[in-house]
C-alpha cells in the first residue's frame, strides 16, 4: 500500500510540473513551435542513422564481451587506401551534418542550392523512401543475428570467422552490404535531392568494387568451400 501511495505521489509531482509549464506562454510557444517545425518525415532519416549505428556497435560490443575480435590486425594499408577511406569518412560527416540539418532545422547551409533543393516532396516518395530504409534496418538486423561469430572488419587471413551459408547468406552472399546499399537508397528516396541521391551512387559503387576486393580475399582463404558456396547463391540477390 505504502509503494501504490509513493507512486501517486511521484505521479501528481509530474503532472503538476507539467501542468506547469504549460502555463508559461513562453514555454507553450516554442513546444508547439518546434513540434509543428518537426514531422516523423524529418526524423526519420536521423533516428534511422542512430538505429543503423547501434546495430552495428551493439553486435560488435556483444562479440568483444566473448572475446572475439571484430578487427582486422594485419596493419597493412597503402597510400591509395588510406587516401580513398579518408575522402569516403569526409563525405560520410557531410551526409551526415545534411540528415542532422534536415532533421532539426539547422539554419548553417554548407552545400550549394543546386545541390540540396529538393526534387520531389510527394508524400509517395516519403512513404517509399520510409520503407525502403525500414525494410534495409529489418535485413542488417537478421545480417548480425546470422553471422554469429564470425563478424570481422577488415581482410585479415590471422582473423577470420567461420564460413556462414545458412539463414539470409543462403540467400545473398553479402546481405551485410546488400542492407548497407538498399539503407542509402532508401534515404536518398527520402531526401531526394542531388547530394543525397549523387552520396548513394557513390555508396553503391564503392560498396561493390569493396566486395569484389573481398571476393578475391575469400577465395583465398576458403577454397572449394568458397567456390562452392558462390556457384550456389548470387552476389546480392
Amino acid at each position: 500500500m505504502r509503494l501504490v501511495e509513493n507512486i501517486k505521489q511521484i505521479s501528481l509531482v509530474f503532472s503538476r510540473g507539467f501542468f506547469f509549464f504549460e502555463t508559461i506562454p513562453h514555454f507553450q510557444l516554442f513546444l508547439r513551435s518546434e513540434l509543428t517545425k518537426m514531422n516523423g518525415f524529418e526524423i526519420f532519416p536521423f533516428i534511422s542513422f542512430l538505429a543503423l549505428i547501434t546495430l552495428i556497435s551493439g553486435r560488435i560490443f556483444f562479440l568483444k564481451r566473448k572475446g572475439i575480435n571484430v578487427s582486422s590486425e594485419s596493419g597493412k594499408k597503402n597510400q591509395s587506401g588510406i587516401f580513398v577511406y579518408s575522402v569516403f569518412l569526409l563525405i560520410l560527416l557531410l551526409w551526415l551534418f545534411e540528415l542532422t540539418k534536415f532533421a532539426f532545422h539547422f539554419s548553417i547551409s554548407v552545400l550549394p542550392e543546386v545541390l540540396a533543393k529538393p526534387l520531389n516532396q510527394s508524400d509517395l516518395m516519403k512513404i517509399t523512401g520510409v520503407l525502403v530504409t525500414g525494410f534495409a534496418l529489418v535485413l542488417l538486423t537478421f545480417t548480425l543475428i546470422h553471422f554469429k561469430n564470425s563478424l570481422r572488419f577488415g581482410l585479415d587471413e590471422k582473423n577470420r570467422g567461420k564460413l556462414i551459408t545458412t539463414g539470409v547468406f543462403a540467400f545473398s552472399r553479402n546481405p551485410f552490404f546488400l542492407s548497407l546499399d538498399i539503407y542509402f537508397v532508401g534515404i536518398a528516396i527520402l531526401l531526394p535531392n542531388l547530394f543525397f541521391i549523387g552520396f548513394a551512387v557513390f555508396a553503391l559503387v564503392g560498396i561493390h568494387f569493396f566486395i569484389l576486393k573481398e571476393e578475391k580475399f575469400m577465395q583465398n582463404v576458403y577454397g572449394a568451400e568458397y567456390l562452392e558456396y558462390r556457384r550456389k547463391v548470387h552476389r546480392y540477390i
